[in-house]
Formats: C-alpha cells, sequence, structure tokens
C-alpha cells in the first residue's frame, strides 16, 4: 500500500505507511526469533529427558518362586529392564512373556555391587518389593508404604549387570 502513496507523490503519508510497515516486520521478525527459541528449548529438554531415561537391564537368577502384580513367576533366569521411570519390566529368559511392574522412584542409585532384589514374605509368599539398581532405587507401588524396612523371611538376590 505504501507504493500507491509514492505514485500519488504524497510523501508524508508514504513515510507513515513505511514506518509502519516496518514495525509490523519488524514484530513479525520479533514474534518469529521467540518461536525458534521456544521450540528450540523444547527440543533440548526432550533429548536431555530421553538421554537421562536410558533403559538399564539387569540379570537375576531367582531361586524361589515369587509373585509380582498377582502374579505368579515360577524359579528362574530373569532380565529386568529400568527404561522408563514408572515401571520395571520383567522378563523370564527362555519364555516370550513381559511384565511391566509398576514402582516409584525413591532412593539414590547404588554400586554395581550392592544392586539387589528384595522380596518380603506376605501370607506365605515371596512378593517382589524394590529394586537396588545402579541408575535408582525403586519400589514396587503396592510396596511404597514399606520400603526400606527389613521384615522377618526378607530375601535379596544380587543383580548383575553385562
Amino acid at each position: 500500500m505504501h507504493s500507491i502513496h509514492r505514485l500519488l507523490g504524497n510523501g508524508a503519508n508514504s513515510s507513515a505507511w513505511e514506518n509502519c510497515f516496518m514495525c509490523s516486520k519488524r514484530r513479525r521478525r520479533s514474534t518469529n526469533h521467540w518461536a525458534v527459541a521456544k521450540l528450540a528449548c523444547v527440543l533440548f529438554l526432550a533429548s536431555s529427558v530421553s538421554l537421562a531415561q536410558g533403559v538399564v537391564t539387569a540379570s537375576a537368577n531367582i531361586p524361589f518362586d515369587f509373585w509380582a502384580e498377582g502374579q505368579k513367576f515360577a524359579a528362574g533366569e530373569y532380565t529386568f529392564d529400568t527404561g522408563f521411570p514408572g515401571s520395571t519390566s520383567v522378563h523370564r529368559k527362555g519364555t516370550k512373556t513381559t511384565i511391566a511392574v509398576p514402582v516409584i522412584i525413591y532412593g539414590d542409585p547404588v554400586r554395581k555391587e550392592d544392586a539387589k532384589i528384595v522380596f518380603v514374605l506376605r501370607d506365605s509368599k515371596y512378593n517382589l518389593a524394590e529394586f537396588w539398581c545402579v541408575s535408582d532405587r525403586r519400589v514396587v507401588t503396592a510396596e511404597f508404604n514399606h520400603r526400606g524396612q527389613t521384615t522377618t523371611g526378607q530375601r535379596e538376590v544380587q543383580l548383575t549387570y553385562p
């Protein structure tokens, strides 16, 4: 529109239109810069969270039957993946079945040699209660009120890392 005023020879009006046009252009450019900066921050945060939440796999030979999530697990060799903050997957080697056990992160990581799984005896059954991992300490959600407590009949199994 400012070019129409130039054609008509109205210099005063054309400079006002040019100023308005330049202000509008600066505002759009400023808005675009903020949008790009916000997008960069979101991408940075998302990438740092995904890097921090890498999958950590451990294994254990559990010499007794145990229960988790209302399901019975036979004694045997198991792998545990702690890739998600809200759950730990339990997989018996040699089978195709994997179950996700809901957990709550409640403590600091432990050294590899101190890593273990804690089972508590309730109603004559060993229940999966805690994971002491190199990434963090996790308590099975159903056992949250009893975290860190030792009980009579409690059993611990060493976790090994590749």
